[in-house]
């Protein structure tokens, strides 16, 4: 007769990505804004301190910053947001989400850190994607297992006669 152990205490503790709520939803922002903020100004110093550049400067850094890598499909009234994340603990993985998009803050920990790609690199990285059709935050429900993360929200369907809300410009951040 076949036995089989018991796995290893370690092999069940699951660590669990956040899903920012609205009260944290500002302090989220101000850490995009900050992180784009401090690439624009690399990018003016690397360009010899020319003024003039402002704009062009912001829209890069954005472009560096909030980086696209999330994988959305769709399923009934339901949306599946995924992304593979090698080298990131759950616990290091917070989600924002409003009617039209979701962002997702990375926060790599000192022992997965790997070789540096870009001189800006930290250790924090801004996953985001805008979606096609509106959802609802509140329905919202996130796993991290062998380096993938799934989001599931459920759509929103607009009552008759109101129109869908746009997605705030990333010029905000």
């Amino acid at each position: 007769m076949a036995t089989s152990k018991p796995a290893p205490a370690a092999a069940f503790s699951q660590s669990a990505p956040r899903i920012v709520g609205e009260g944290d939803r500002q302090a989220f922002d101000q850490a995009i804004h900050s992180r784009v903020s401090e690439r624009a100004y690399q990018l003016f110093e690397a360009s010899g301190g020319e003024h003039g550049n402002a704009h062009s400067h912001w829209l890069q850094a954005q472009n560096e910053i909030l980086q696209r890598g999330l994988e959305v499909r769709e399923s009934g009234s339901w949306l599946s947001i995924n992304a593979a994340l090698p080298d990131v603990d759950g616990d290091d993985i917070e989600i924002c989400l409003d009617a039209n998009h979701v962002i997702v803050r990375l926060k790599k920990s000192e022992s997965a850190e790997t070789t540096e790609s870009k001189t800006f690199s930290h250790q924090e990285t801004f996953l985001i994607e805008d979606l096609r059709t509106d959802i609802d935050p509140a329905t919202a429900s996130a796993a991290f297992k062998d380096q993938k993360l799934t989001l599931m929200v459920k759509k929103r369907y607009p009552e008759t006669g109101t129109s869908t809300q746009q997605p705030p410009a990333r010029s905000e951040y």
